[in-house]
């Protein structure tokens, strides 16, 4: 038994794509410019510098332990 296929919905408005990706630019763009945007200032950083430090000394010390796990493993 052959059961039909669906006909497919090819009426693709490209004029509601459009209109929807302008809107959601245009409130992205009002979001960013807002005044006292945290977006305005995306360099600035809110972590301590100690805190940064550690975090960067720790994937070091991960990154060195397992290096040196791979290389022991691969070299047995």
């Amino acid at each position: 038994m052959v059961v039909p296929m669906p006909e497919r919905d090819t009426d693709f408005s490209a004029s509601t794509e459009t209109t929807d990706t302008s809107r959601s630019t245009a409130e992205f763009r009002a979001f960013a410019d807002r005044p006292g945007s945290e977006a305005a200032q995306p360099w600035s950083m809110r972590a301590p510098v100690r805190k940064v430090a550690l975090l960067v000394a720790i994937v070091i010390a991960a990154a060195i332990v397992l290096a040196v796990i791979a290389v022991t493993v691969l070299s047995a």
